[in-house]
């Protein structure tokens, strides 16, 4: 069995092929579609190989050195220089998606945080209910929510949230 070399291709072929790949994904509707391409298309491992590359750009990206995405990953220095250098590309999609990625998982802390505070509450059933009554009382526990809230750690938190994270097992 001869074994594929995309640079063996005519450059006009290479195009056509990569591009293809990009419009199937831009085909995708939703999220459980693209989980079943994906899943269709890379065992599990290999997208935790991808995923992996991601939350390296993401540590870089917040400035942590070689030797702290090592100790906290687990990754060789050699990883961690491939993922620097398409870093340091004007046009790397690291640089796109870790941004994105810091933001959901923000937001995802911020869910986990608010549903445990609502467990906590006897009241939180009644405050949902009667959302008018409580109006007041709502207000004041999301102005306290904001208040509490340091976009500075939650930024240390979301970044330190990641499913890698001294999962030193796997290299």
């Amino acid at each position: 069995m001869t074994t594929f070399h995309l640079n063996e291709m005519p450059k006009e072929k290479r195009i056509q092929m990569i591009g293809e790949f990009y419009d199937t994904i831009t085909h995708l509707k939703n999220r459980n579609e693209i989980r079943l391409f994906f899943k269709s298309l890379l065992t599990a491992d290999e997208i935790a190989t991808l995923m992996r590359r991601i939350e390296i750009a993401v540590l870089l990206s917040a400035k942590f050195t070689y030797s702290q995405i090592t100790s906290l990953m687990g990754v060789g220095k050699s990883k961690i220089t491939n993922v620097q250098k398409n870093l340091l590309q004007d046009d790397s999609g690291y640089k796109i998606i870790a941004k994105r990625l810091i933001k959901d998982r923000k937001d995802r802390l911020i869910k986990m945080k608010n549903e445990n505070r609502e467990n906590l509450s006897p009241l939180t059933g009644l405050k949902k209910k009667y959302a008018g009554h409580f109006l007041l009382s709502n207000l004041l526990d999301k102005a306290i929510e904001n208040l509490e809230r340091d976009d500075k750690e939650l930024e240390k938190e979301a970044l330190l949230f990641t499913p890698s994270a001294g999962n030193k097992k796997y290299k």
